[in-house]
């Protein structure tokens, strides 16, 4: 299962496998494969074996303990975020397109002035070597590309604003 991870002030996704021993199998960002082990901790503070180094994890005060330091932390399912995302979205917020995560802009396909249906590709975004298509969700007209390729953006940055 795909995850979306918030660490200090990097966001990234990693892929979750379980393993036969109880273990998991986290896939990060560049590649990296950690082996990771649940200590316990069902309520409250979770210890958890990360390649050989224990890391304490604090879901309720949102925070994660290593090697005597503190920091923010989150993790969300990549599907339920989608979900959540789909059905608290004000309409408002229809008339513009967001990155979901942060990237390269890889292309734009759309102009100010073209005319855009629905499912409609409109920019890619490339993220951990992965190309995602942002499509329209309703029909519309460009009214600005805030992007170009080659572009980096952070997650929430406004890409195209619709009339």
């Amino acid at each position: 299962m795909r995850y979306v991870v918030a660490l200090a002030e990097q966001t990234f996704e990693v892929d979750v496998e379980p393993r036969p021993d109880g273990g998991y199998l986290v896939r990060g960002p560049q590649g990296r494969v950690s082996v990771v082990a649940t200590l316990g901790g069902a309520s409250g503070p979770l210890d958890l074996l990360v390649d050989g180094q224990l890391v304490t994890v604090l879901p309720a005060e949102g925070e994660l303990r290593f090697r005597g330091e503190r920091y923010a932390a989150s993790a969300e399912s990549w599907h339920l975020r989608g979900a959540a995302r789909g059905s608290a979205e004000p309409a408002a917020l229809g008339r513009a397109i967001s990155a979901s995560m942060p990237g390269r802009i890889v292309r734009v396909l759309c102009a100010p002035g073209t005319r855009v249906s629905n499912n409609m590709p409109l920019i890619v975004i490339e993220a951990m070597k992965m190309q995602n298509e942002l499509c329209a969700k309703s029909e519309a007209v460009v009214l600005a590309v805030h992007v170009e390729v080659g572009q980096t953006v952070e997650r929430g940055a406004l890409l195209i604003e619709f009339e």
